[in-house]
């Protein structure tokens, strides 16, 4: 690193969760979802069950553990259909938070970055929405979408602009109501996603976490597994654009070979070796991918957090939501310093890691 460039230092972080819990038993009461699902073929699919036990589930509990064998996900949360509730609203939230947390105030801000692809608004772009929410409306921004890597495209944004001394303070928002574009039609993709939003500050003044290296970025063309089509370029006599996804083992392999592969090359950009790692906190995208990154990953003091059975996939706000627990000890104590790896893949593919050292405040 030039020695013109400014160390980059994580204040705080914050996040939101809606409060209702959507659990799969919920989700198959809604018509569209339980319509679409074939009972019998899943229960025939379900492991670790005779053929009696099996045959003496409700079709509630055959979705409830097929849901769970699928994904890991047992529960979601969803956004109200309200006119405040939006996820610009849940941005605002998850952003106060990260402010305090910090203990920043929105007047020191110099630049706030959100990473969507659910803004309720198109103009103006949800960074100034969200700015004039957090009583800044002065405060230049813009959005970004790199769908699930969000969060750490936004991140290496903001230390970009940190490092540089364009900026000295910045936040990240980021988050989705996934399930305003959800199809409930298809039960392999109604059971994934749900709404939440995360935040963090970057600073240029000491605070008791530091980025430890430019974060990595990488991108691998492939517009087949997951896609939505924007408003106004499809089909103009159905105007509900619901996103689409293609599941299976090649995605499995390609997710966990992505974020296994960007955290390599952030850890290589870092004095740290994968034996100094305390803990690595990936997309929540699938419990199986999270579990299959653990596999493969050389961690022989660390661990791998699995937060989606109680939240689902959240897109890009899954890093920075379970950054927030583990920061504020939901996960443990924590060790002075605590190395943390930060790693996550998205449609497109677009991918991104970084790596944290943070020192828990005295008290």
């Amino acid at each position: 690193m030039s020695e013109s460039l400014r160390p980059v230092y994580l204040a705080g972080t914050g996040r939101f969760l809606p409060p209702q819990i959507l659990s799969n038993v919920d989700l198959f009461a809604m018509p569209s979802v339980r319509n679409a699902f074939d009972v019998d073929r899943a229960r025939g699919s379900l492991r670790g069950l005779d053929p009696e036990e099996a045959a003496g589930l409700t079709p509630e509990a055959v979705f409830d553990r097929w849901a769970i064998q699928l994904t890991g996900i047992a529960e979601r949360r969803m956004l109200p259909d309200s006119p405040d509730a939006s996820t610009e609203a849940m941005h605002v939230t998850a952003g106060l938070s990260a402010l305090s947390h910090a203990g920043i105030d929105a007047s020191e801000l110099d630049l706030l970055l959100a990473a969507t692809l659910t803004a309720r608004e198109v103009v103006p772009n949800a960074a100034c929405t969200i700015a004039a929410g957090l009583g800044r409306p002065d405060l230049p921004g813009y959005a970004m979408n790199t769908a699930c890597a969000g969060f750490l495209h936004a991140i290496a944004s903001a230390y970009a602009f940190v490092t540089s001394g364009a900026a000295d303070t910045v936040l990240v928002t980021v988050g989705d109501a996934l399930t305003r574009i959800t199809n409930w039609d298809d039960p392999k993709v109604a059971v994934l996603f749900g709404d939440g939003a995360g935040a963090a500050v970057l600073t240029s003044n000491p605070a008791p976490g530091r980025i430890l290296a430019a974060p990595v970025l990488d991108a691998e063309y492939s517009p087949d597994h997951l896609n939505i089509t924007g408003l106004g370029w499809g089909d103009p006599l159905d105007p509900n654009h619901k996103l689409s996804m293609a599941g299976g083992a090649n995605v499995l392999r390609q997710a966990i070979r992505a974020m296994q592969d960007v955290a390599d090359r952030a850890l290589a950009r870092t004095p740290l070796g994968w034996e100094d790692v305390d803990v690595v906190v990936p997309h929540q995208a699938n419990e199986r991918i999270t579990q299959g990154l653990e596999k493969v990953l050389p961690l022989s003091n660390g661990r791998v957090l699995h937060r989606i059975a109680r939240i689902g996939n959240l897109s890009a706000s899954t890093v920075p939501i379970v950054l927030d627990e583990l920061l504020r000890g939901e996960h443990g104590s924590l060790a002075d310093p605590t190395r943390i790896v930060l790693t996550a893949v998205g449609g497109g593919y677009a991918s991104g890691a970084a790596v944290i050292e943070w020192s828990p405040p005295a008290g």
